[in-house]
C-alpha cells in the first residue's frame, strides 16, 4: 500500500479508534448497573472512604422491601424493589448519624452529578434506594438522554418529596457522602455573608438545586459548567438572560438542566446576588 492509500487506512484506523473510546466513554455509565451482577456503594465521610456494601451485602443485612410511588422522572406510576434510606443510612453510618457534626448528605452518580441535600431532609421517612423494576423486569430508560438509571436509584413516596422542594431523585448511584456542606465546599461557601443577605438567600438555593450539577470555584457537580471560574457568569451575561435560562433553560437549548418555573423573581434576584458575592470574594 503506498502514498494516499496508505495515509486514508492510516486515518481510518485512527478514526475507528477514537470512534470506539468515545462510545465506551458515553455509553459505559449507561451499562455499568446491567454488566455488574453485584453493584455496590461507597460510604464516605468528609469524602473519605468508610466502608462500602455490595446488593449482596445490603439484602443479607437489611429487609428489601416492594414500594408502588408516582415516579416524577417518568411521570407515572411504577413499581420497585429496595430499602429505606434510614436502613441504609443507620448501617452504613451508625451513630456519625446523631453527632451534630453534619450538615449534608451527597449522592454521587457514576457520571459525575451530585446532589446535596439536608439532612434533616434525608432523614425523613418516604426515601427509599432501589435497585430493582418490577414493571419490566429490568431498568427503563428515564429522562431525555434515555438513560439507564441503575443500579441503584433514589426515589420518594411522600408528597411534596420532589426536587422542587429539595429532595433528590439521583440515579446511577455509586457513592454517599457524609459531610458538613461548608467544609466540604469551601469555595461554594459564602464567607463573610450574613445569614439574612440576599446573598446568603441565594447560596442556600444553589446549595440546594444547583450544585448538584454545577461547580463554583472548582467545587460542586460536573456535569454543568463552573459559574465563578474563570470567569463569573454575571461577567459576560447580563441579568435578564441569566435569570430566563435558570427559569426556562429549555427554551434555549437540549440540555439536562432542568426548568425552575416555580422559582420567584425574589428567589432569582438572591442567586444573581449570590453570583456577584462570590465574583466579589473571589477577586
Amino acid at each position: 500500500m503506498h502514498g494516499p492509500m496508505k495515509i486514508r487506512a492510516g486515518f481510518l484506523r485512527r478514526f475507528s479508534l477514537a470512534l470506539f473510546a468515545f462510545t465506551v466513554f458515553i455509553f459505559l455509565p449507561r451499562l455499568a448497573g446491567a454488566r455488574n451482577p453485584d453493584p455496590s456503594i461507597e460510604f464516605q465521610i468528609a469524602g473519605k472512604p468508610l466502608n462500602a456494601f455490595t446488593l449482596t451485602d445490603l439484602k443479607s443485612r437489611l429487609e428489601p422491601q416492594r414500594i408502588e410511588l408516582y415516579d416524577i422522572e417518568y411521570g407515572k406510576t411504577k413499581r420497585y424493589e429496595g430499602f429505606p434510606l434510614g436502613d441504609i443510612l443507620r448501617l452504613a453510618f451508625g451513630e456519625n448519624l446523631k453527632s451534630g457534626e453534619y450538615t449534608d448528605v451527597a449522592f454521587i452518580a457514576l457520571d459525575g452529578y451530585n446532589a446535596v441535600a439536608a439532612l434533616s431532609r434525608i432523614r425523613e421517612p418516604g426515601g427509599y434506594i432501589v435497585y430493582s423494576d418490577l414493571d419490566s423486569g429490568k431498568w427503563e430508560p428515564v429522562g431525555k438522554q434515555g438513560t439507564d438509571p441503575g443500579p441503584f436509584y433514589l426515589v420518594w413516596t411522600g408528597k411534596g418529596q420532589t426536587p422542587v422542594n429539595e429532595y433528590p431523585w439521583p440515579w446511577q448511584i455509586a457513592a454517599v457522602n457524609l459531610m458538613r456542606f461548608q467544609d466540604q465546599y469551601p469555595l461554594v461557601f459564602p464567607k463573610g455573608a450574613a445569614a439574612d443577605s440576599a446573598a446568603y438567600k441565594g447560596y442556600e438555593l444553589f446549595k440546594g438545586r444547583c450544585v448538584r450539577c454545577h461547580s463554583m470555584n472548582g467545587e460542586g457537580g460536573k456535569v454543568g459548567p463552573d459559574l465563578n471560574a474563570p470567569k463569573s457568569i454575571v461577567e459576560y451575561r447580563p441579568a435578564y438572560m441569566i435569570k430566563e435560562f435558570i427559569k426556562h433553560p429549555s427554551r434555549y437549548r437540549y440540555t439536562h438542566m432542568p426548568d425552575n418555573p416555580d422559582l420567584t423573581e425574589s428567589d432569582l434576584d438572591a442567586l444573581l446576588a449570590y453570583f456577584h458575592y462570590m465574583k466579589k470574594i473571589r477577586d
